[in-house]
This record gives structure tokens, sequence and C-alpha cells, in this order.
């Protein structure tokens, strides 16, 4: 088992990893400028570019929906009996 250093290590490099990635694929890719001839080696390491917005989009529903419904759910006793009560 890893020490806890190393494994925070291992998150922050993936973290960074990952965020520097987005970076590339969301402010850079969109101004290199390829010629016909020399067609995407770059362009295929990362995938199309309506997925950029989409991704994180999806991933901040599912984080506000998360959050709402813990809420709801820790806070169900305390909204009265016009709101959520189990039966």
């Amino acid at each position: 088992m890893a020490s806890n250093a190393a494994l925070g290590k291992l998150i922050l490099a993936a973290t960074f990893s990952a965020f520097l990635y987005y970076v590339l694929w969301v402010a850079v890719l969109p101004f290199i400028v390829i010629d016909a001839r020399d067609e995407s080696w770059i362009y295929a390491l990362f995938p199309p570019m309506k997925f950029a917005f989409l991704v994180p989009a999806l991933f901040g529903v599912v984080l506000l929906g998360g959050l709402s419904a813990f809420s709801v759910y820790h806070l169900r006793d305390h909204l009265g009996a016009r709101f959520i009560r189990p039966q």
C-alpha cells in the first residue's frame, strides 16, 4: 500500500496532467493552423471540440444535482410537513 505522501503526489500529478490536457485542448488547439497536406496528427490526440464544453457541463449538472439531493436528504426532517416527508 502506498503512503499518504506518495498517493498525494500521484493524485496531484494526475490532476495537473488532466488540467494541462484540457487547457491544450480548449485554449491552444483552436489556434493551431495545420496545412491540408499534414492533416491532423495533433488533432488525433484530442476528441472533437464539441466534447470540450459538453463534458464539463455534464459534470457540473451531476455535481449540482448530487449536492441538491444530498442536501434535501439530510434536511428533509427540517423542511416541515409541507415538503418531502416519508410516510
